[in-house]
């Protein structure tokens, strides 16, 4: 088993990682909590459907086991399911020294973890992710929130969970469309931090080239997991030197900023948070290459791996004016006119204020279907 122990201000905790580690878990919870008198599992119905009757036979031996079914969607990340949550969380009479377990992706990760963070004025967390997404990036780092008036994370706090327990084994029942969500966080870590993540995904996907059902076999191959373990141990690292995101924590929004701006301008419903971040990071490539950051045929290489994991290459043709104006309302910007995380080479990212407006207009104008 790997472990990754990440220590902030607030908290020291640890991030477990192994295949089938839930088959073991109620060793891992005894291991990091007592005292407690509930268990509460938070997910949604789709998950729900695929784990529950195995969660509920893994737990309820040992523990006060209770559930939390939620919605499954970006557009049900809302005030309505808190309250929701607040409310269940009510008629159990769940206290401060009692356990909230996140089961899900990032959705439920951000809106449970929440629900800890303000219940009680805080109750203990543990993150549980099941995404690609959520166990690479967003289980990790104590942000939490719920989206408001179309605006994502408008509302939320920063609150470490107390657990993440990650098992890869999780991810064989995603569908593909959620596995290309996932590889565009990833990518994110490969150009931002580095690369030999990218070198990794091309070696294992070199034996899968002409396969259709090639990024199944690439989550399922076992140095995948290792990939996992990469990433994280980098987001710990970030976290531990930037727990509020003032400072080189916001590295971590490379492609984010447009990619948040597309799922406000289209709409939650119409394309994943992880397909949104890789036409983001098009976007940030080509803003890179016009300041003369990068190199002009940098890009090129990009979209060749975007070709080998299905990533989308471009923007739907929607209204430029919409995504500008939907940028306005990027928690990153504070004071500035704009910010964006952009590349001065590889792996060398910069933050950069008050960016030209033709520039940001024309990147996304050049990633657009004509």
């Amino acid at each position: 088993m790997k472990s990754v122990e990440i220590k902030t201000l607030n908290r020291k905790y640890k991030v477990l990682i192994e295949n089938n580690i839930t088959g073991g878990i109620i060793y891992h919870i005894k291991e990091n909590f007592s005292n407690f008198n509930n268990l509460i599992v938070i997910l949604n119905d789709k998950l729900y459907g695929i784990y529950g009757e195995r969660i509920n036979k893994i737990l309820c031996t040992s523990f006060k086991l209770n559930t939390i079914i939620i919605n499954d969607g970006e557009k049900y990340k809302n005030i309505d399911t808190l309250k929701y949550i607040y409310q269940q969380l009510l008629k159990m009479n769940i206290h401060r020294n009692d356990v909230i377990l996140s089961f899900g992706g990032g959705v439920t990760g951000d809106i449970a973890g929440f629900a800890a963070a303000t219940f009680n004025r805080g109750i203990k967390l543990i993150q549980y992710p099941t995404t690609i997404i959520a166990q690479v990036d967003s289980s990790i780092g104590g942000k939490t929130g719920i989206n408001f008036k179309n605006t994502k994370n408008i509302i939320g706090c920063f609150y470490q969970p107390h657990l993440i327990v990650t098992d890869p084994e999780l991810l064989k029942t995603l569908d593909e469309n959620e596995i290309i969500n996932g590889f565009g966080e990833i990518i994110k870590y490969g150009l931002v931090f580095d690369y030999q993540i990218i070198d990794d995904i091309l070696n294992i996907s070199g034996n899968y080239k002409n396969d259709e059902n090639r990024l199944f076999k690439i989550i399922e191959n076992a140095d995948f997991e290792n990939i996992i373990y990469k990433c994280i141990k980098i987001k710990a690292e970030i976290v531990e030197k930037d727990e509020f995101d003032l400072n080189e924590r916001q590295f971590l929004n490379f492609g984010h900023t447009i990619g948040h701006a597309l799922e406000k301008t289209i709409g939650f419903d119409n394309i994943n948070h992880g397909q949104a971040v890789s036409l983001g990071i098009l976007c940030a490539l080509d803003m890179s290459e016009n300041l003369g950051y990068l190199k002009r045929d940098f890009k090129k290489d990009i979209l060749a791996l975007y070709d080998i994991l299905k990533l989308p290459k471009f923007i739907s043709k929607i209204s430029i004016k919409k995504i500008m104006k939907s940028l306005k309302y990027d928690k990153k910007f504070t004071s500035s006119k704009n910010r964006f995380i952009l590349l001065k080479g590889l792996n060398k990212p910069v933050i950069y204020n008050n960016l030209n407006e033709n520039i940001v207009k024309n990147s996304i104008i050049n990633n657009m279907l004509t």
